[in-house]
Order: C-alpha cells, then structure tokens, then sequence
C-alpha cells in the first residue's frame, strides 16, 4: 500500500516550513504527488463592522498577496526536491473555512495538518481547521506539533490500541506508514477492561494482523491506576523513543468543545511527536 495523493496545509507560521519537508519526505517514500492548500479566510462581517472595516476587501488583497509568498517557497522546496507538486487556494469567511477544507480533504489518501500554537492569536482558528479535517473528511490525518518533528520520516511507532472503530480505521490508515517502519509498539491500556472474542489476550490478533503486513511489532500493556490515558501515552512515546503516534480520534465536529474525547482533546494540545488520526 502506498499514499498517491496528498495534501498539505500551508500558512504562514514558523512551522510551515518543517511541515513542507515533512510532507516532502512521505511523499517522497510513495512517490506521491502533493498539493499544498493556502486558506484565505476573512471574519464576519459583523466582526469586520466591529473593527471598522467594510467588506474586507483591502484584507482578502493583503491575504492573496501573502499566500502567493507561501505558494512560491513551497515549489521552491519541491522543485528542489524533485517532487510532483501543485497547490490550492480556498478563498472565504473564517466560519465556512473548516467545513470547504474538510471537503477538498475527501479526494486524498492523506492530510498533513498541523497543531495550533497556543501563544499564538490564530490558534482557535487553526485547530479548529485541523479537527474539522480529522472528523468531517474521512480522511486520515498527519498532524505535525508546531514545535516540528524528530524524526522524517519516521521509523519507531507507537499505536494506542484500545479495540475500537476508531483506532481500527486510524491503523488500517496508516498501514502505508508502518510498513515501512523499523519497529512498531501496540500500547493498551487497561488490557483487561478491552473486551475481545478469543482465546488470545488483548492486542495479540492485531499484533498478529500487523506481522501479516511485515510490520515488526511488540505489546506493550500498561496498567492506568491513578493516571490519565492520555498521560500513559505521552510517557510511553517517551519510554519507546516512538517518533509517531497512531490513534483513534474521538469526538463529533458540530460539539467539539463538549464532545471532543479527552484523551484525543490533550494531545491536542500536548503533541510531542507527529500525531497520525482517523476518525
């Protein structure tokens, strides 16, 4: 299996330029072609009306003249590295920006979004991009933290297993990914509260699942007790040297806020290493 057609975001952050490499590098291990996408989006007009602006006009002229800035550095990094590359500008308000993303997301094998840097005053707009992608695309997602990657591409994965449709479909996804790992850990927390059909314990048949597919796996089952999931996660990626996490995303995209699952909710927010999700 391999991923033929991908998108990346594109934007102004200091991050960009590491999130080009990295979408570069796995397009590069499937000789995929990638389509970098610059969102031009304007605030309401009640927002605009607040600020003492009219139609927005002068700011969507501002905003196409910087995209055009994002678009040249990004053929230059991938005519440099030889890549097949074209790209895409969404052009609206910033309520309906979420939702066209998403959309244009359903056409590819795979996203490359990026987290949202809280310090920054574009962060709810941002991660707000990301998760709608993640939810409403059907599409799995490659989330990069804004503090960039260690590792491109990556070798040493950790997948959070806990049995469900969630983290079924965010593996089979990624399959194109691990295969061409060197190691891969199967992380379940609470083995014994997963419920299974076999004889096996938990983890076993996917471990088994994943050797079919030539990906070198090990279990690793670890007991919550008083700490969070998502805290077993962000020590075990630091215990195994994982360079990616693969897991379920949870949640619905028209609640986020009151629905999004915790532990999908603190990576987020916590992200050390890339983040591989499907939902």
């Amino acid at each position: 299996m391999q991923y033929k057609n991908i998108l990346v975001y594109l934007d102004q952050g200091a991050s960009n330029k590491e999130r080009v490499n990295t979408a570069i590098a796995i397009a590069t291990e499937h000789n995929a072609q990638l389509t970098g996408v610059v969102v031009n989006a304007l605030p309401n007009s009640s927002i605009l009306s607040r600020l003492g602006i009219g139609k927005g006009d002068a700011l969507m002229e501002q905003a196409r003249v910087d995209a055009q800035v994002v678009i040249e550095r990004f053929e230059q990094q991938t005519d440099k590295a030889g890549v097949k590359a074209d790209t895409r500008v969404i052009e609206c308000l910033e309520g309906k920006a979420p939702e066209k993303l998403a959309r244009m997301a359903r056409i590819f094998d795979l996203s490359i979004m990026r987290q949202a840097n809280p310090d920054k005053p574009n962060a709810s707009f941002i991660a707000e991009l990301s998760e709608e992608v993640m939810f409403s695309s059907g599409r799995p997602v490659f989330f990069m933290p804004y503090i960039g990657a260690h590792n491109i591409p990556c070798k040493n994965g950790l997948v959070a297993w806990d049995g469900s449709k969630a983290a079924t479909r965010a593996i089979h996804d990624a399959l194109p990914i691990l295969e061409m790992m060197d190691k891969v850990v199967i992380l379940i927390v609470d083995a014994d509260k997963i419920e299974h059909y076999t004889e096996s314990k938990p983890g076993e048949e996917l471990s088994r699942h994943l050797s079919a597919h030539g990906v070198n796996n090990s279990i690793s089952r670890i007991p919550k007790g008083d700490a969070s999931t998502s805290t077993v996660i962000l020590n075990e990626l630091s215990d195994t040297g994982a360079d990616i996490l693969i897991m379920g995303g949870y949640g619905t995209p028209k609640l986020r806020e009151v629905m999004l699952g915790g532990v999908t909710r603190t990576l987020f927010e916590c992200m050390t290493v890339p983040v591989f999700m499907s939902h």
